[in-house]
């Protein structure tokens, strides 16, 4: 019987060790991947380019150097495309030096511009920062991981006493 008990909660133990493991691994992945870079595209030589920050939910974030007339539908081709946590819908655009006529901060549903190819693809302007965000999820990642850790331990618990009960009758 103590056996059993120990070998359960040794198997508790170890899971909830390996979930640590791989919590430390993507945190390790992510900074990685969050190390930024800076991209020049010029399609001519002299040709004017305008600093454009992309930063968020992209596989290639970074500080871009593009041709003035691109549009946001390009820049995101050039940085490899968006990840598949990107919310499309509520793409932000802000700026802060911005000239033009334009508000500073837009918010771009890019979904509805990519469906609707009667809708304008949006205009960036020099030193724009453009965020694309990720889906809020109904549960984050933190409590969901918890949850498991949580069930692991309870059903180890609940399987001891089980165990226990059946072996004293």
């Amino acid at each position: 019987m103590r056996r059993t008990i120990n070998a359960l909660l040794l198997y508790s133990i170890l899971i909830s060790q390996s979930f640590g493991a791989i919590i430390e691994e993507k945190k390790d992945l992510k900074k990685n991947i969050n190390l930024s870079s800076e991209y020049i595209f010029e399609s001519y030589p002299n040709q004017e380019l305008i600093p454009i920050r992309l930063i968020g939910s992209v596989k290639n974030s970074g500080l871009y150097h593009i041709p003035s007339n691109m549009k946001l539908t390009t820049l995101l081709a050039l940085a490899g495309g968006t990840t598949p946590e990107a919310d499309l819908e509520n793409i932000l655009i802000a700026n802060d030096n911005n000239q033009k006529n334009e508000s500073k901060n837009r918010k771009i549903d890019l979904e509805d511009i990519l469906q609707n190819q009667n809708k304008t693809d949006s205009n960036l302007y020099p030193d724009d920062i453009v965020l694309v965000k990720n889906k809020t999820n109904i549960i984050s990642n933190d409590s969901f991981r918890a949850a498991s850790m949580a069930s692991v331990i309870l059903t180890t618990i609940l399987t001891a006493i089980i165990i226990k009960d059946r072996t004293s009758k």
